[in-house]
């Protein structure tokens, strides 16, 4: 698994909160943080906890999978087509089955 991206996280948490039409000022009061630590989590200098990117997410009605890894519904299909390059191909029906029973965990 590659490292997380900080700098595209925090990109991806200005972008959204912008569209939600929120100041920094607001999701830190939000969220309870500082109005800097957003600030910083926005250009990659901090690293925020599972916590409050949690938080941050439900704040701004995003998934956690946009956030942390960029993933929508329309790139979705081109991102789990990736991860099923790197798996053996001995895997890839285990994988499938892991997505299908996730999905339906959702259900």
């Amino acid at each position: 698994m590659e490292e997380l991206n900080y700098i595209e996280i925090g990109k991806r948490v200005k972008i959204k909160r912008k569209e939600f039409g929120i100041t920094q000022e607001k999701l830190s009061e939000l969220i309870d943080v500082c109005p800097s630590y957003i600030s910083e989590i926005e250009r990659g200098y901090s690293i925020p906890s599972l916590s409050t990117i949690c938080k941050i997410a439900a704040i701004l009605q995003c998934d956690l999978d946009y956030l942390v890894f960029g993933i929508t519904e329309s790139n979705a299909d081109k991102t789990f087509s990736e991860l099923l390059k790197d798996i053996p191909e001995k895997h890839h029906a285990l994988y499938i089955d892991l997505c299908t029973n996730i999905a339906n965990s959702f259900k």
